[in-house]
């Protein structure tokens, strides 16, 4: 099962569309490997998977202090977008429809991730394909962070 989580683990990491996705989050990689790490183990129901264990996962073995220092540190900045966007929210410069674009532009990697499989044999193809994804997203993320769509609410 080790190995097994490592190959999985490593197609994750070397997915060219998480490469674009993790450059412009606001995760490391190490921090991203280590909560992917840590949800993947979980999700599997891999009961009683020490720490120590989950640590020798990563691509470069490390201890199960800086394994668990990399996975808090991913955490913490997950909830801080959470808790950015609510506040956002909360205070009218995100809007419900937002939200909806966000929704569509994530089954569009969808699309991506079954026409990149798609063209597998043919790298010169994934690679055009992966570069209109990049500016695509680029694209589509900028235009959402526009002050038009981010407006403050009408006040009296």
């Amino acid at each position: 099962m080790d190995e097994e989580l490592k190959t999985w683990l490593g197609d994750v990491l070397n997915d060219p569309i998480t490469s674009i996705l993790l450059k412009y989050s606001n995760l490391t990689k190490t921090q991203f490997e280590s909560l992917v790490i840590d949800l993947a183990t979980e999700n599997l129901s891999i009961n009683g998977l020490k720490y120590e264990e989950k640590a020798k996962v990563r691509s470069k073995t490390v201890s199960r202090g800086s394994f668990n220092r990399s996975l808090s540190q991913a955490r913490k900045n997950i909830i801080a977008s959470i808790y950015t966007v609510l506040l956002l929210s909360y205070v009218g410069l995100l809007r419900g429809s937002v939200f909806e674009e966000y929704e569509t532009l994530a089954g569009r990697l969808q699309d991506y991730t079954a026409l990149y499989t798609t063209y597998a044999q043919n790298r010169g193809a994934q690679t055009n394909l992966i570069r209109n994804i990049e500016r695509e997203l680029f694209e589509a993320v900028e235009k959402l962070a526009k002050p038009k769509v981010l407006r403050p609410p009408k006040i009296l």
